[in-house]
């Protein structure tokens, strides 16, 4: 939730100067564009590397608990029993996973292909690469995109962070419940 509600909208700021008259205030990044998507890939990759092993061990923190309440009959209240809550906890927390790679997909290879797409140039030598006047015009037109691209993505990411959230409130509810056996 931190990378949707903090980093991005941070990472998206205006610059402290007016806007032109054809573009809103608020659709104006502080920093160009092409530093702009490296810096969501950056926060992509970390988030990429740290989450979904945390992902993974409160899942199988959940499947432990599972296992170990098979034959335990769970309180009336809650209407199911300790294993289903737990494997409905599994599958929210696991959710992130094909939130991701579904609704996530074009939006994150959007963003991906702006931020790489020097990469090649400069590793070769040629960061000040001839472009043609249509390549130019389909750059700044994938330029103008950026900063929409990034609102779509904190506002898919928020969507996805809210999955491991149920998945853990879920596995706080069944623990309030131990307590009372």
């Amino acid at each position: 939730m931190c990378l949707s509600v903090v980093a991005i909208p941070t990472l998206s700021i205006p610059a402290r100067h007016p806007p032109s008259a054809t573009v809103p205030e608020y659709q104006v990044p502080g920093t160009p564009v092409a530093h702009l998507s490296h810096q969501w890939l950056d926060v992509y990759e970390r988030g990429k590397s740290i989450f979904p092993p945390i992902a993974m061990i409160s899942s199988a923190a959940n499947a432990y608990l599972a296992w170990k309440l098979r034959d335990t009959l769970a309180p009336d209240v809650l209407g199911y029993s300790w294993s289903s809550l737990y494997f409905t906890a599994i599958g929210a927390t696991l959710g992130i996973i094909p939130w991701t790679m579904t609704a996530m997909k074009d939006t994150n290879g959007q963003l991906k292909a702006h931020a790489v797409r020097d990469d090649a140039a400069a590793a070769e030598g040629n960061g000040e690469m001839v472009v043609s006047a249509q390549e130019k015009a389909m750059r700044a037109k994938q330029d103008e995109q950026v900063p929409q691209l990034m609102r779509d993505w904190a506002w898919l990411n928020l969507c996805r962070a809210a999955f491991p959230l149920v998945g853990g409130a879920m596995g706080f509810l069944g623990a309030i419940h131990l307590q009372s056996i």
